[in-house]
């Protein structure tokens, strides 16, 4: 059987019946404005009233991962002391490790001992980009943390697959891109299994999910029927309802 996940900031995170279908909960609010750790422990708690069967993963904060120049910080107002430069694109600094203490509060606000590492356009492929992503990586193993990174910007999935599996670590990126399944080569062979988590967000009118997308997920879960699967986007739960709907048939 899939794992089948949500991506939840706080705008999708509306209370409603419990649902135990949801296996994981990413917590994508912690990447833009993270909440003081007793705001995340309620936050955490009506999260787990709603999916009471589903493993709650904070995203590592931006001012850990992207770049001034990755566009995240006009997106977010919250702002720790220290130069502006030396925050994010995984850095050596003080200002960066001041950042990471506040993921670590929010991951002991959710009691996870994962984190979901989305990491912007300037951390890229290159040496000093996988010296840096090697040395977060060991960092949080040393701290008992596993990590499941999601690459932006020139990271091919072929790439980022072996890099990740260098690493040790679990690899997620997007399952779609200008309609045609990233999984995939040209040929149609399946480049990635289990290890990979595909994450999921309509391209349709309104953010849904299509019916030649909906079938092309579940051709997918044929040839990997343990894959994982993280729906996005204000219709994420909807559509994570559809696709399991499909499964039971």
């Amino acid at each position: 059987m899939p794992v089948l996940g949500l991506s939840l900031t706080a705008e999708n995170a509306r209370a409603g019946s419990p649902d135990e279908r949801v296996d994981l909960v990413l917590l994508e609010r912690t990447l833009l404005e993270p909440p003081r750790l007793a705001a995340m422990q309620r936050w955490s708690s009506a999260v787990r009233r709603r999916f009471p069967k589903a493993q709650q993963i904070p995203f590592v904060w931006h001012l850990v991962t992207h770049g001034r120049d990755d566009g995240m910080r006009e997106r977010s107002t919250r702002r720790p002391a220290g130069d502006e430069f030396a925050f994010g694109g995984l850095q050596t600094t003080p200002e960066v490790q001041r950042a990471w203490e506040v993921s670590r509060l929010c991951m002991q606000g959710c009691k996870s001992t994962r984190v979901m590492l989305r990491t912007g356009p300037s951390v890229t492929p290159g040496a000093l980009g996988r010296k840096r992503l090697r040395a977060f990586v060991e960092a949080r193993a040393a701290e008992g943390i596993s990590v499941t990174w999601e690459p932006e910007g020139l990271w091919e999935p072929e790439t980022a697959r072996a890099f990740a599996q260098e690493l040790g670590v679990t690899l997620c990126f997007g399952a779609f891109e200008g309609g045609r399944p990233r999984y995939e080569n040209p040929q149609g062979t399946v480049l990635v299994g289990r290890e990979t988590w595909l994450r999921i967000g309509g391209t349709g009118p309104r953010g849904r999910l299509d019916g030649q997308q909906i079938d092309t997920i579940v051709e997918h879960l044929g040839a990997v029927p343990d894959a994982t699967l993280i729906f996005t986007g204000p219709r994420a739960l909807p559509h994570l309802r559809e696709v399991s709907a499909f499964l039971a048939v």
